[in-house]
């Protein structure tokens, strides 16, 4: 019953938490616009995908209701204020006090319905320092919270239950939610933390008897208790025997609800309750302890080339790793997936940790034999330091998977301090996410191209496109800023093809002024390489442009191709049958090699730039450039080298007859009507 109970509470706590994020999103996105933010409707509807769990999102200047998303159903709502509503006066005027979300409810609603609301206060810099400007709301039926229980379906199954939380004005508990049938005596209850309230969930089991079920009870009780009598005269004579069976079913049980079954590692939910006997032992004799959050890099890559066969005997030995690593004493768990934590115990110098977790890196990059082949796989590490970092489990975890994702996107294989800029990071990235909706819709995106050359002659073969975010607010943002979000939203698709097509309409328009055999290359990200509607798009678009495939170039990274080399191989083919050029960018930084490239359609290859950039100066770089191109015209590839920024790095690709030069020397990316007389001249 403990454990039915506390995973119902954990449930209703863990989509509250989730669901009232959504008010600091909405407050930080107030703050970044000064007090307004342009589309409510598109930024809201952003925002409730994102979240999941609250019916709509509403602002309230002054603590009027001015804006509410989704409107329909919820017209009622609008122009009332929330500073005059008895009702919810002192959840409201306590979030101003206290400059911090409360929890407002459930109740009935003017709309409709019954529901709670969290309230979060937004203030606004001014003369006179911060001014409070009004509320970000969330807005949950009180419905749609218990689906995420199985409360329910308890009560098909005979059980009972009460959601209880204290009146704001008496502090008397008060039942807002309960099962159709009655509690009994037998009952168990768990608390709920919630926003400036304290919820209690009570559940017992119950079971009508009928008066021919009551007759079968009697009988059965009778011969229960001959068994009874029985089974007590057999325990009394093997009293040992009975206290090893239950004790070994005790263990057993602890085994599945503590631990993971594939690794034999504890699991999340023990992990929680160290941390919070953690926090209660430090209060007392101030011992500090770490938490490490680790996730294993690429490891999507084994699962998808090996099996997840492969896949958990990998993760196994990674277990093994991790404990053999650490002191005996330490916490080693399995999280889920390919995520780790370990929980340092009385550990005291930042010193002491970044040695530890140097020492895991290293031991888990080791390679793993997995069906007869060695693989390796790396981690990133996020640090969090108890209790400095947080003062709840909740806030702990959090925090440090913040950090590990910190190391993961500084270029992974690392490990990373939780520091609260993390959290700002983490806001601005939210935010960053929902203007490249508006970005897409508002036409926001413009491109640059830059000249690509021919390095006999020096004249202008071809562009690449190079596309740039005219931000409304942060001004011309460049890829690096923004396509690794747009990949992981996949919003990178929508992009992609608004870039093809903004290419081909630009062809259109220069059709008369370029020379014969003049291309434009386009990058394709990786997402849109694996789009099962790639081919039949780009056929669209050439349709509707009038454009021929002899005018379009499109570059794929070497990682790319390595990913599936099969599909590669047919969609690059289908490619070229369409006449359009195929090159391989950044190569030499991948895995691919020769002979791979003898089997793929391809007419280009790009050297990456970290090749050209120490040219004048490096032999080693000097000798791979030298041989990449010598090989690349042995298989009748041309090469284009990419980041020409001096006049020696020229001379040396031309001695070593590279065809094709891009870089700063040339020219930098530019609008195309800039790009009209362009002629480089030596």
């Amino acid at each position: 019953m403990s454990e039915l109970v506390n995973s119902q509470a954990s449930a209703i706590e863990r989509r509250l938490t989730r669901s009232l994020s959504s008010t600091r999103i909405l407050a930080q996105g107030v703050r970044q616009h000064k007090g307004a933010i342009s589309q409510f409707e598109v930024y809201a509807d952003e925002v409730l995908k994102a979240v999941g769990g609250v019916s709509n999102l509403q602002l309230a200047p002054d603590g009027i209701i001015r804006y509410i998303h989704p409107i329909e159903g919820n017209e009622k709502a609008i122009g009332h204020n929330i500073l005059k509503d008895d009702h919810r006066l002192k959840e409201a005027m306590l979030a101003i006090h206290e400059r911090r979300l409360t929890l407002a409810g459930p109740f009935k609603l003017i709309q409709g319905g019954i529901a709670i609301i969290g309230r979060n206060p937004v203030y606004l810099p001014s003369e006179e320092g911060e001014k409070f400007w009004g509320f970000a709301s969330a807005l949950i039926y009180l419905e749609d919270l218990l689906k995420v229980t199985e409360l329910d379906s308890l009560q098909k199954r005979g059980y009972s239950y009460q959601l209880l939380r204290p009146d704001p004005d008496t502090g008397i508990a008060e039942t807002f939610a309960r099962s159709t049938s009655p509690l009994t005596n037998d009952s168990y209850s768990v608390s709920i933390n919630v926003p400036n309230a304290t919820w209690q969930l009570v559940i017992s089991r119950t079971e009508s008897i009928s008066i021919l079920r009551s007759s079968i009870g009697y009988i059965a009780s009778i011969f229960t208790a001959l068994l009874i009598a029985w089974i007590t005269h057999y325990v009394l004579l093997q009293p040992e025997k009975l206290r090893k069976e239950v004790k070994e079913k005790t263990q057993e049980l602890q085994q599945l609800a503590y631990f993971d079954h594939l690794t034999g590692l504890a699991n999340r939910r023990y992990l929680n309750k160290q941390l919070i006997k953690v926090l209660n032992t430090y209060s007392r004799n101030q011992k500090p302890a770490v938490l490490m959050y680790l996730d294993l890099d690429d490891f999507k890559k084994i699962n998808d080339s090996m099996g997840h066969s492969a896949g958990d005997t990998l993760l196994q030995q990674i277990a093994v790793r991790l404990k053999n690593n650490v002191r005996s004493y330490d916490l080693v768990t399995r999280l889920g997936g390919d995520e780790f934590s370990i929980l340092l115990l009385d550990i005291h110098s930042t010193r002491g940790v970044s040695r530890i977790a140097k020492k895991l890196i290293a031991a888990v990059e080791q390679p793993i034999i997995l069906e007869g082949k060695p693989f390796a796989v790396s981690t990133s590490i996020g640090i969090t330091m108890i209790p400095a970092d947080g003062d709840d489990a909740n806030a702990i975890l959090r925090n440090a998977d913040m950090a590990m994702y910190s190391a993961k996107t500084a270029g992974k294989k690392r490990f990373s301090f939780y520091n609260p800029s993390l959290q700002a990071i983490a806001i601005a990235k939210l935010q960053l996410e929902n203007d490249l909706i508006s970005a897409i819709h508002e036409k926001q995106f413009i491109l640059h191209y830059q000249p690509i050359l021919t390095q006999l002659t020096d004249k202008v073969s071809g562009h690449e496109a190079l596309i740039r975010w005219n931000h409304p607010e942060q001004g011309l943002l460049f890829p690096d800023k923004f396509i690794g979000i747009a990949e992981e939203t996949g919003k990178i698709i929508d992009i992609g093809y608004w870039v093809i097509k903004e290419v081909c309409e630009q062809i259109m328009v220069c059709t008369l002024t370029l020379p014969p055999h003049h291309r434009f290359s386009i990058n394709l990200s990786p997402k849109q390489f694996k789009d099962t509607h790639l081919l039949e798009n780009i056929r669209h678009i050439m349709q509707e442009t009038k454009i021929e495939g002899s005018s379009l170039e499109f570059e794929v990274t070497e990682s790319c191709i390595m990913e599936d080399v099969e599909h590669t191989s047919s969609t690059l083919l289908q490619l070229k049958e369409m006449g359009i050029s195929v090159a391989i960018d950044d190569f030499g930084t991948g895995y691919s090699s020769f002979a791979l490239l003898k089997q793929l359609p391809v007419d280009k290859l790009k050297i990456d730039k970290s090749f050209i950039t120490d040219l004048e100066t490096d032999e080693s770089d000097q000798k791979i450039v030298h041989g990449l191109i010598s090989m690349a015209h042995k298989l009748h590839l041309k090469v284009v080298a990419e980041g020409i920024e001096t006049k020696e790095q020229h001379r040396l690709l031309k001695q070593y007859k590279c065809d094709l030069g891009q870089g700063y020397l040339f020219s930098k990316p530019a609008s195309i009507k800039d790009l009209e007389d362009f002629e480089y001249k030596q």
